[in-house]
């Protein structure tokens, strides 16, 4: 079985989406309004925190954590 990787906390919102082949739009803010893929990812999870970011990503497990 091989180590999951984390994610970097400087990848844009864009690229994550497709490096996880999700839909564009998926990522989306707090108030559900969508994120701009343009955004990094580190921005995100300080402004929103860690469980925020999981709820967005729909994460169960730790498979897309921030470093």
């Amino acid at each position: 079985m091989s180590k999951i990787r984390k994610d970097r906390s400087d990848i844009q919102v864009g690229n994550l989406e497709k490096k996880h082949k999700l839909k564009p739009g998926t990522v989306r803010n707090t108030d559900q309004t969508d994120a701009r893929s343009d955004k990094e990812l580190g921005s995100l999870h300080r402004e929103y925190g860690e469980e925020a970011m999981k709820e967005m990503l729909g994460e169960k497990n730790d498979s897309a954590e921030v470093e």
